[in-house]
């Protein structure tokens, strides 16, 4: 028997864990991070096939957000709940610049984010992660997962959709 696809979940709740564990129609392995330090954690000690990333991190502590707080303190004119906010709020895009130089090459990574009204800054981020795909709002869990699966097996190959995909064999 193959293994389940591993996925990293990075998230300030369990909403997304939790929804995909029980909406998985195959065998999935979830690894949930709460912060980017144990995001760091289980990248070192284990592969993954795919990262789905929160955006907004507002039950976080902000000494465990990432990013440069007191760079952000400055820019926000000294504003430290202003800055602190910008982190929570903007979190995913934080984890996904910190993650990036120490996930796989190509590794599929879901950004629960909608890029309709800003292309630009898809393709922006897309220089440093060509496997980002962003979520529109109120995107059903249903289809996120869906969405994340697809993106796993069009990276593994097992996609059938997909020129010479195949069906897949975990």
């Amino acid at each position: 028997m193959t293994r389940p696809f591993a996925i990293l979940v990075v998230e300030d709740g369990t909403e997304y864990t939790d929804a995909f564990r029980n909406l998985a129609a195959t065998p999935l392995e979830l690894v949930r991070a709460s912060d980017l330090e144990e995001a760091r954690r289980v990248l070192a000690g284990r592969a993954v096939d795919a990262v789905f990333l929160d955006v907004v991190f507002d039950r976080t502590a902000p000494g465990k957000l990432a990013g440069d707080r007191e760079e952000l303190i400055r820019r926000f004119g000294g504003d430290r709940p202003r800055a602190e906010r910008h982190l929570a709020e903007n979190q995913g895009f934080y984890l996904l610049a910190e993650l990036a130089p120490v996930l796989p090459t190509g590794i599929p990574v879901v950004l629960a984010y909608d890029f309709s009204a800003e292309p630009g800054r898809l393709a922006a981020l897309r220089k440093t992660w060509e496997r980002l795909v962003g979520l529109p709002d109120g995107t059903p869990v249903t289809q996120v997962l869906d969405s994340l699966l697809a993106e796993v097996r069009r990276q593994s190959g097992d996609d059938p959709a997909e020129p010479g995909g195949k069906i897949p064999k975990r």
